[in-house]
């Protein structure tokens, strides 16, 4: 039985006869997913491979797929830090927003306070206070 979830996000890379295509998925039950599909045509017909990876073990996922590019030759772009690094600094970084940071950081931000008051106060990045705004619909705030 195939597991069949809402749509969230879908990217098509088209590679010289074969297709692939990222899907970030979501079930009944709210978990999400990434699903990785190939696609190549195979005398009349067209063959297709998926794999599914839950949310849950797409770090590791994602780090071993670093590896083997990278063993492959391709420079590695990773982040010069880790998420706990940044926490250490940033304590809230990485979390999602809750209504009631997004109600304060929109009066914050009507107030005029300073991004690094705004940085101190939600315990997180410059850049992720200025994202979440963004998101909000709101004009960046200057340094």
């Amino acid at each position: 039985m195939a597991i069949e979830g809402k749509e969230l996000f879908s990217e098509k890379v088209s590679a010289g006869s074969r297709t692939y295509f990222f899907d970030v998925k979501q079930s009944k039950d709210g978990t999400r997913y990434l699903v990785i599909s190939e696609s190549k045509q195979a005398e009349s017909d067209y063959e297709h491979h998926r794999v599914m990876i839950f949310e849950e073990s797409l770090d590791t996922f994602c780090a071993a797929f670093e590896k083997a590019t990278t063993f492959l030759g391709r420079k590695s772009k990773s982040k010069s830090y880790s998420r706990d690094e940044m926490q250490q600094k940033h304590p809230k970084a990485y979390e999602k927003w809750t209504p009631d940071e997004d109600a304060a950081l929109k009066k914050k931000h009507s107030e005029g306070i300073s991004m690094p008051d705004l940085t101190k106060f939600f315990q997180r990045q410059p850049s992720a206070i200025r994202s979440r705004l963004a998101k909000l619909g709101i004009e960046r705030v200057s340094k």
